[in-house]
């Protein structure tokens, strides 16, 4: 090996004289300018050396230290580069660490996975260090952490970036959730308690709008259950409980809460979206369905009979509140118990006799599906700048061998409780297709057919198999329809929403969204949902006259469909003056009583003659 040069000078001090001292031989050194930068680069060269061994020690001695400091203890302990790659971490950490990529398994939420170092990194830029709480997913195993991230700057490690700090905080939220659910829940049937009950009920109340504007509390006491005396007695009653609790949440729908209200009386509460009007009818369902089984459960229970006695209040005819709604409802289980075992009874008694009445309505509607007493109208649909029909709604009457002819909104709200409704709109379609074959043979089709279609009828998983298998039998394509959507469909996106709206869109039909300006529609579906157009709610033409306010609103909603490239329909156009008014705001597409109402298919020919005729009056 080559010797370096300021040891070669160094190698050659011994051969000065024995006698010369130190200080001579460095001032005979300096008598020639050779030997003077000699000793200079020597006395640098062994600083430098000096100072590099140094370092080296004090890394090393730092790295033993770290070492130790890893081995010893029990927090979870990593350094990591700027990519986020395992540098070293803490035994403790290595045992259940299977990811290099520590960062990118951080979660805030532990559910939905909501994904935390995007977040923290933003901290990290101007703060330099992070502390919280989170979930860390190490080996298949999701950890509750409290963990501290800092940003190194040692210049000693140019690679370490990151120092992650982590103490496993698991079992402290376990006990934690342990803790709240004894707050909240009911030991014995792991419910929620009467607390978490009121609680969930106010947010209900607080729910409601004009879409949902009705929410309700069922309370089920039970009867005969905790006369018990002796603790093998007690126990006994305890059991039944629990296994009524599970007869009671597998009689019911999932989406409603079941929660323990007392110790002998469970509630159940139905949310605003749940409450479809009449809100009579599915409560009275709900409850034959709860006697039923809890009559079952006697059956099948070997121990002494239980009765339950049902008490129904709602928001907002039996109180504007949480508190004045559960004093409602135990006012009718008190009634309920004094009218016999295994009744209920309607906090307004009213509510009571409309029950009867729309369960009777209901067996009605249900034999006139079987024994086909329904029809297909149709209303025509003008041009008011050109007086011409320009399209017809498909409107349904029921032919009721007791009642006569019935209008749709006496009956839609029952089959939509009864899940009939797919069955109705199903039949409109094919009715439909029946009649514009006919039309086509007769020169009588204007435009297109529009016809309403059901949130129900929407989520069908053979929706579109079916339109596009009735018009392949009536061999009709999809040019002729126009599908007015109801807003609900919007309000409850599933998975495959949009690609079912570009299927209809990209087979031929017209999709129109329903009701526009009388939900909560936003701007962005309008913009990223391919539909043709909107139909104007009634409810802002029916006071259109009176009201500067329902003009303005109606006005600015017609703009913004121009801006949109929609096309606009208003119907339930009663007087000249609706029609004037909307006119003049740039909707063209009107329908209504004052130019025809609904008729049958046979009555159309008439109106069509009957308009052929004023325009060729105008004309003359």
């Amino acid at each position: 090996m080559r010797m370096p040069g300021w040891l070669f000078l160094f190698a050659l001090l011994p051969t000065f004289s024995a006698r010369a001292s130190i200080a001579d031989g460095f001032s005979a050194i300096s008598a020639s300018p050779m030997l003077t930068f000699a000793a200079g680069f020597f006395v640098a060269g062994i600083a430098g050396w000096w100072r590099l061994r140094q370092l080296r020690a004090r890394q090393k001695s730092q790295h033993q230290v770290l070492r130790q400091l890893l081995t010893d203890t029990s927090a979870l302990v990593a350094v990591l580069d700027q990519n986020c790659q395992l540098l070293i971490a803490s035994t403790a950490l290595e045992k259940v660490a299977q990811q290099q990529n520590l960062c990118h398994c951080m979660y805030f939420d532990p559910v939905t996975k909501q994904k935390a170092w995007q977040d923290i990194q933003q901290v990290l830029e101007t703060q330099r260090s992070w502390q919280g709480e989170l979930w860390w997913l190490l080996k298949n195993d999701l950890l509750a952490v409290s963990l501290t991230i800092t940003q190194s700057n040692n210049t000693a490690w140019p690679e370490a970036r990151y120092l992650l700090v982590a103490q496993d905080i698991t079992e402290r939220k376990r006990a934690d959730q342990q803790q709240l659910n004894n707050l909240t829940r009911d030991p014995l049937t792991s419910l929620p308690n009467r607390i978490m009950l009121e609680e969930q009920l106010a947010s209900n109340v607080a729910s409601c709008n004009t879409l949902y504007p009705a929410t309700a509390l069922i309370l089920v006491k039970l009867n005969q259950l905790l006369n018990t005396e002796s603790a093998e007695a007690g126990q006994s009653s305890a059991k039944r409980i629990a296994d009524i609790a599970l007869s009671l949440r597998q009689a019911i729908a999932p989406q409603f809460t079941l929660g323990r209200y007392s110790s002998d009386c469970f509630a159940i509460l139905v949310a605003p979206h749940q409450c479809f009007a009449p809100v009579e009818l599915p409560l009275n369902q709900l409850a034959h369905q709860i006697l039923l089984q809890i009559n079952q459960f006697n059956i099948i229970s070997s121990s002494s009979q239980v009765y339950a006695s049902i008490g129904i209040s709602r928001y907002p005819d039996d109180g504007a509140d949480a508190n004045t709604l559960m004093q409602s409802a135990e006012r009718a289980v008190q009634s309920a118990t004094r009218s016999g075992a295994s009744q209920f009874c309607f906090a307004d008694s009213r509510l009571q006799q409309h029950a009867t009445e729309y369960l009777t309505l209901q067996t009605e509607l249900s034999k006139s599906l079987n024994n086909d007493d329904f029809i297909v109208y149709f209303q025509p649909q003008l041009s008011i700048s050109s007086n011409r029909v320009v399209g017809y709604e498909a409107l349904l009457r029921w032919h009721n061998p007791k009642r006569g002819i019935m209008q749709p909104q006496s009956f839609l709200a029952l089959a939509e409780q009864s899940g009939m409704i797919v069955s109705l709109d199903r039949l409109v379609f094919r009715e439909s297709c029946q009649q514009i074959k006919q039309w086509l043979q007769t020169n009588q089709l204007r435009g297109r057919v529009a016809l309403n279609i059901s949130a129900q009828h929407f989520q069908q998983t053979d929706f579109v198999n079916f339109l596009n298998s009735c018009l392949q039998d009536h061999k009709l394509t999809a040019e002729y329809f126009t599908l007015e959507l109801d807003e609900r469909i919007f309000q409850q996106p599933t998975v495959n929403l949009q690609s079912r709206l570009v299927a209809l869109s990209d087979a031929g039909f017209q999709l129109i969204l329903d009701n526009f300006g009388d939900g909560v529609s936003s701007l962005t579906s309008l913009r990223q949902l391919p539909l043709h157009g909107v139909k104007i709610a009634r409810s802002l033409i029916n006071q259109m006259e009176q009201k500067e306010q329902q003009r303005n609103i109606t006005a600015s909603l017609i703009r913004l469909a121009g801006y949109l490239q929609l096309e606009v329909t208003a119907s339930g156009i009663d007087n000249e003056m609706q029609a004037y008014l909307l006119h003049v705001m740039g909707c063209d597409k009107l329908q209504g009583n004052l130019f025809s109402k609904a008729l049958p298919a046979s009555e159309i020919p008439a109106v069509l003659a009957k308009e052929n005729k004023l325009i060729k009056k105008a004309a003359g």
